[in-house]
């Protein structure tokens, strides 16, 4: 894939419209990993819920094909969702906290640092409503994830049993 591709590259909110190109993607994710524990899969029920408010899909387009995708999450209260209580290392008190849930990069586009753009777009997104506290999980096996987290300025703060697997918990005050 030469320059050309990157730059014709169209950033933007996706929407529950799109469930099923984001699928799609999750799909061709999945079916290129060679631990299928790097990565938890989603419901579609978890999948049309992130393509909604109060959360925030940005997607990485190339004409109609959905490249990559990055889910700021926004946890409400109850849901079971939030790692905010799972720091060990900041006090959450006084913070807004939302997750970088997931992203994905088809496997074709990988290694154009599309996690790290989108990982950005979210964060600026996160300060822009008022979220100063970012959270995420990676699987300490996927060393992309991990280095992308790490280059985007989060934070390791501890390993734990999480979606049935050892995860790392990272955290980004923004």
């Amino acid at each position: 894939m030469d320059k050309t591709a990157l730059d014709n590259l169209v950033i933007r909110h996706c929407s529950e419209g799109e469930l099923t190109q984001v699928m799609a993607l999750e799909a061709a994710v999945l079916s290129q990993l060679e631990r299928p524990d790097l990565l938890r899969q989603n419901t579609k029920e978890m999948w049309a819920s992130c393509l909604r408010p109060p959360h925030v899909s940005i997607g990485a387009w190339n004409g109609a094909d959905l490249v990559a995708l990055a889910v700021l999450y926004i946890p409400e209260e109850g849901d079971g969702e939030s790692l905010a209580p799972l720091l060990h290392t900041i006090d959450i008190k006084g913070h807004r906290c939302a997750n970088f849930k997931i992203c994905l990069v088809h496997p074709d586009w990988r290694g154009h640092h599309l996690q790290v753009l989108l990982g950005n777009r979210l964060a600026t997104e996160a300060k822009a409503r008022g979220y100063d506290l970012l959270c995420a999980t990676a699987s300490p096996y996927n060393a992309a994830s991990i280095k992308s987290l790490l280059r985007l300025g989060y934070h390791v703060d501890h390993k734990l049993e999480k979606y049935g697997f050892e995860r790392m918990v990272f955290f980004y005050v923004n």
